[in-house]
């Protein structure tokens, strides 16, 4: 399971802030604080906060990275105690902070691994920390002290597992919708797919029908009472081969059977072609292989379902906030084969640019607490099934642009 780094952060921001605050407050009552080392371990704290706030880090990480994430706090909140009394600190109690978040989120042997970071930690700030800044005949004062930190530290355990626990419980039901959506294409294609073989079967009946229907009038005298029957059954069967004719050119929009190999240019057009009669922006398509890569040929891919509703769902969102027009280019070269959907809309919001796919959050500067960010987490949980990358950002000339790129030589692509 991976987990959202920004809630990770969140928690260390909170954790920052209360060892700044307790520092300042012991000092400034007590004093004798080993004031340097201290402010030196919590800026390394900041510092790689800062790292993984503005640098280009995913907005998901793996249990193996969110492990050793953790393993820095429990190091972190081990020196703070070595440096302020070791386990005679009431506040040694936030070192289960950090094991409790990893319960939450990670998997038996990263929680094992984390506990026996812990105890081995604990047991040497046990041996080697520095004596408490007050005496301990001072009862009172440490009595507060204990239960001061035995009161934040239920409400920050707790806190921080609701936190963890809820973004799971989000992530799940997300996970869900796509499952539900996924599903209800594939029986959508099915109900599709027999609706173009009944029609496939009817025509030749209905062509006979009609065949006979013509040569009887023509062997009948004009005014036989007949004539008005067989005009009206023409015109029935000719109805039924209109309607049947339409249905085909409907399902003639998805007429490649799912797991065929179809020309990326036709599998993309066929995702777009479900909004182009309503969209009220023209679309623009432009299909071309890169400069270097010469003349290679139009890259053939499976006609996945997974493709054709992930790409639909962001053509969509871009004519939803399109000014003027929506392009979606298709390029390929001898490493991979990508498609870029641009509008020239607001644009998403830049703050939210690195957590954008994910479950409920919404990217748009217009009107965005309208939407709760399902359709693009769920366009990206479909296309990272095929091996797909999915970037989102920003033009200088405005307007919003999503990449979605495939490595060469992957499931989806047929020589």
């Amino acid at each position: 399971m991976q987990t959202r780094l920004d809630i990770l952060v969140q928690i260390r921001w909170m954790a920052i802030s209360g060892q700044l605050a307790t520092v300042a407050i012991v000092e400034g009552a007590i004093g004798n604080l080993p004031l340097v080392p201290l402010l030196g371990v919590i800026a390394a704290s900041v510092l790689l906060n800062a790292i993984l706030t503005f640098g280009k880090v995913k907005s998901r990480i793996t249990e193996t990275q969110a492990a050793w994430y953790l393993s820095f706090d429990i190091l972190q909140l081990a020196l703070m105690l070595g440096l302020t009394g070791g386990p005679t600190n009431p506040f040694a109690i936030f070192m289960l902070a950090p094991v409790a978040v990893g319960a939450a989120v990670l998997a038996p042997q990263r929680v094992a691994m984390l506990v026996g970071f812990s105890v081995f930690t604990l047991s040497a700030v046990a041996m080697w920390h520095l004596p408490l800044p007050i005496t301990l005949h001072a009862d009172q004062l440490y009595i507060f002290g204990a239960w001061m930190a035995m009161l934040l530290g239920v409400v920050s355990l707790a806190f921080f597992t609701w936190r963890m626990a809820d973004e799971s419980r989000n992530a799940a039901a997300a996970y869900s919708q796509a499952r539900i959506v996924l599903a209800q294409e594939e029986r959508m294609a099915e109900v599709g797919a027999l609706a173009a073989a009944v029609a496939h079967e009817m025509n030749t009946p209905l062509a006979t029908v009609c065949l006979l229907a013509r040569e009887v009038g023509e062997q009948l005298p004009a005014d036989s009472p007949v004539q008005s029957d067989l005009r009206m059954l023409l015109s029935q069967a000719n109805r039924c081969r209109d309607t049947l004719a339409r249905l085909t050119s409907k399902k003639g929009r998805n007429a490649a059977v799912e797991h065929e190999p179809i020309p990326l240019p036709s599998l993309v057009e066929m995702a777009a072609a479900t909004h182009a009669e309503t969209s009220p922006v023209p679309i623009f398509f432009d299909h071309h292989a890169d400069s270097e890569a010469g003349d290679l040929p139009v890259p053939w891919v499976e006609h996945k379902l997974e493709i054709l509703h992930g790409l639909s769902n962001l053509i969509q969102n871009a004519i939803q906030f399109a000014a003027s027009r929506v392009e979606i280019h298709t390029a390929w070269n001898r490493q991979s084969y990508s498609v870029h959907i641009v509008d020239d809309g607001p644009g998403f919001a830049s703050h939210l640019l690195g957590q954008l796919g994910e479950p409920y959050i919404s990217g748009r500067s217009e009107s965005s607490s309208a939407h709760l960010g399902l359709g693009v987490f769920i366009s990206k949980t479909l296309l990272c099934r095929t091996k797909a990358t999915v970037h989102f950002s920003n033009l200088p000339e405005g307007g919003a642009e999503v990449r979605v790129t495939w490595p060469r030589q992957t499931a989806n692509e047929r020589k």
